[in-house]
């Protein structure tokens, strides 16, 4: 329909997709409670190797033996990724009537206000999008014990770096046809005991309280707490002592694009069952799922997860850390003014083994 400023229209409803405006935080809210700001390019962490050495038996009339052992240290070192998005104003895009100007959802603007409310969605663009980045690399730092981090150049095509946390081998785990759940003799309950044990025994390892299950995996558990012969529906038996601590929603769950996150009961000893959904939105409008719905995450709050920020490499900063530091620069010919957001950040799981992720599904 083409109408011009002359035309009778009026603005009824403003639709908009609320998937764009779901929060992306989960992993970052929940798992990453500290911050740290370094005025390096690397961030280091100290860890001391403990022991559970036991004193051995010995004659009583023969010489003692030597046993003590000094700490074990052992230092990793993190170099933050960057980002800079960069993006400019130039005087002529401001002429014309914006889109909530042509609808009438918002009085007509001069050319001047236009160009300030256009610096300042900007600004607030690129702050959006950096938050979006450190919940991507807080997912990833939890699912997987690592994060990629693919660079972007002039030409799209950069380099690619692995920062690896140094999680166990074993707490990545790929089940096999035959051990994959919903198949017939396998136990979810036993698998989620055993996954738990692993992380409790792990160097700087902890007592898991959330799994975390994507879609898939996640109607598989309530399958199985509803089968007529199904292990966790057993463990929902009120007719045995202790089946009280177990609690699972058996019934439909309902799917919300705003809320990603489902409680769907406690197996006991306070551990909480999850289902996550939530989305990122490729830069062509799509959207990609966080975490794999094939797969389950347990986490023990001992990750102790950290926001780190290196310094940002850039001589108006003063080289000083800042989670985020924008600055402008105006452009004397052609005419623009220039919006730059700079961060370099890091999502630390200072102890990936108290992380075990098992895809359970083909």
């Amino acid at each position: 329909m083409a109408f011009d400023i002359y035309s009778p229209t009026q603005l009824y409803r403003v639709m908009f997709d609320e998937r764009t405006v779901a929060p992306t935080s989960f992993f970052l809210d929940n798992f990453f409670p500290n911050s740290f700001l370094s005025t390096q390019e690397e961030i280091l962490f100290d860890k001391i190797e403990g022991t559970r050495k036991i004193a051995p038996f010995m004659l009583p009339n023969e010489q003692g033996k030597p046993i003590y052992k000094r700490e074990g240290e052992r230092i990793q070192s993190f170099k933050p990724a960057y980002t800079k998005p960069k993006d400019s104003v130039r005087p002529s895009e401001m002429l014309a009537m914006q889109p909530g100007e042509l609808a009438t959802r918002q009085n007509l603007m001069s050319p001047q206000s236009r160009y300030a409310s256009e610096v300042l969605r900007i600004v607030e663009y690129h702050r959006n999008a950096i938050y979006r980045l450190w919940d991507y690399m807080a997912a990833k730092a939890v699912l997987d014990g690592q994060i990629t981090i693919n660079y972007q150049t002039d030409s799209g095509v950069g380099k690619a770096v692995t920062l690896d946390f140094d999680r166990e081998a074993g707490h990545t785990i790929t089940k096999d046809v035959g051990t994959r759940w919903g198949e017939a003799g396998v136990s979810i309950f036993d698998d989620l005991q055993s996954w738990i044990d692993t992380v409790a025994d792990a160097p700087f390892g902890g007592s898991v309280n959330n799994v975390i299950l994507g879609s898939q995996a996640a109607a598989k558990f309530m399958a199985d707490a509803n089968a007529a012969e199904g292990s966790l529906k057993g463990k929902l038996d009120t007719n045995y002592r202790g089946s009280e601590e177990v609690s699972i929603n058996r019934g439909i769950v309902r799917s919300d694009p705003i809320n990603n996150i489902a409680y769907l009961g406690t197996l006991g000893s306070g551990v909480r069952v999850w289902r996550y959904t939530g989305t990122f939105q490729n830069s062509d409008g799509t959207y990609s799922n966080v975490m794999d719905p094939r797969d389950a995450l347990l986490v023990a709050p001992g990750i102790d997860g950290v926001k780190a920020f290196g310094a940002i490499l850039d001589t108006a900063a003063s080289l000083n850390p800042a989670d985020i530091f924008v600055k402008m620069w105006d452009q004397e010919d052609p005419s623009a003014r220039f919006i730059m957001s700079q961060s370099a950040p890091l999502m630390i799981p200072a102890n990936p083994n108290c992380t075990l992720k098992a895809r359970v599904l083909a």
